[in-house]
């Protein structure tokens, strides 16, 4: 895939799936201009697929039947180019991109990548990349969906079992030991029934040498690490500290961060309501700041996109 195309999909994944401020994607937006079937066709492009579809049979004599090795699901698609546009991809070829639902069928979108069968062994290595990288592509499958959600409810019972609780605060250059000794205890509590266990090698995490992480698995938005949790924890306990600029960096960079789920919020902000308010009547300028009655809308105000549909797990069946 060229520069042109990877731009070309980048900037309809924006279109069709990114949620603005708003709590909506541009093509929703769009939609409010129309009404009808055409105000109908447009939102039902938030179901926007990206995949690496596998060409299995043609149909008829403009589409082809494919299946999706991100979701594992069948899809019927077409082209807006009828049979012309279809012909390149003859059964065993992958195509690599993107397609939208029409009805109960789909079109191909924008710019797509096409190995021959020969070549398809090699686009289908990149899978596992790629479910990795695109979660919510994963999870359109109802089974994988619900996989996932008994496996991670599992490992977080693994976690409180380890670690006596959900929440552990841990230096950067611990991390990689505590979630090793986590994967292990999780493997081991469910038999393991793969053999003896083996080191999976994780990748780098990526932190500071300086970061301390919250750790928290939660019950619904699963395993999440949150940095400068320790300067969280003091400014939530004294907050006076909020008048200082790296506390104050800090809590807006979890209220604010489109990466930064609500739950560290939640979890600090329920220690002491009290202080919490205090904090953040402080931050805000808003002297009758009240965390129970306030803090839900502010948090849907600064991260509508955690809203807008349920939170999918952290773990990923592949």
């Amino acid at each position: 895939m060229d520069d042109e195309d990877e731009f070309t999909t980048v900037l309809e994944s924006f279109m069709f799936t990114k949620r603005l401020k708003s709590g909506r994607t541009v093509v929703e937006s769009f939609a409010e201009r129309f009404s009808g079937e055409k105000r109908a066709l447009l939102l039902s492009w938030t179901d926007y697929v990206v995949g690496v579809f596998e060409s299995k049979e043609w149909h008829g004599d403009d589409g082809f039947v494919a299946v999706n090795h991100v979701d594992e699901l069948t899809y019927l698609i077409r082209s807006n180019m009828g049979p012309k546009g279809i012909k390149p991809f003859i059964p065993g070829s992958v195509m690599v991109g993107g397609i939208l639902p029409i009805g109960d069928e789909w079109m191909l979108s924008g710019t797509s990548t096409l190995f021959s069968p020969v070549d398809a062994p090699a686009a289908l290595e990149a899978v596992r990349d790629f479910q990795m990288a695109n979660p919510k592509m994963v999870f359109r499958n109802p089974g994988k969906l619900a996989r996932a959600r008994e496996m991670q409810a599992r490992q977080r019972d693994s976690f409180i079992d380890l670690f006596g609780g959900d929440l552990i605060v841990v230096p950067s250059d611990k991390v990689e030991e505590r979630m090793l000794a986590l994967y292990r205890h999780d493997y081991e509590r469910a038999g393991s029934q793969g053999g003896p266990w083996t080191d999976p090698g994780l990748p780098s995490f990526g932190f500071d040498a300086d970061d301390v992480l919250g750790v928290i698995y939660d019950e619904e938005d699963g395993l999440g690490m949150y940095r400068d949790f320790d300067v969280a924890q003091e400014v939530f306990a004294d907050p006076a500290l909020i008048i200082r600029r790296r506390y104050r960096e800090v809590i807006k960079a979890y209220l604010r961060g489109d990466d930064v789920t609500p739950v560290p919020l939640r979890r600090l902000a329920a220690q002491d309501p009290a202080k919490t308010d205090q904090l953040f009547r402080k931050l805000l300028k808003k002297p009758d700041f009240l965390c129970e009655r306030d803090g839900e809308a502010l948090l849907r105000e600064h991260k509508p996109g955690w809203f807008a549909s349920p939170p999918l797990p952290t773990i990923i069946p592949v």
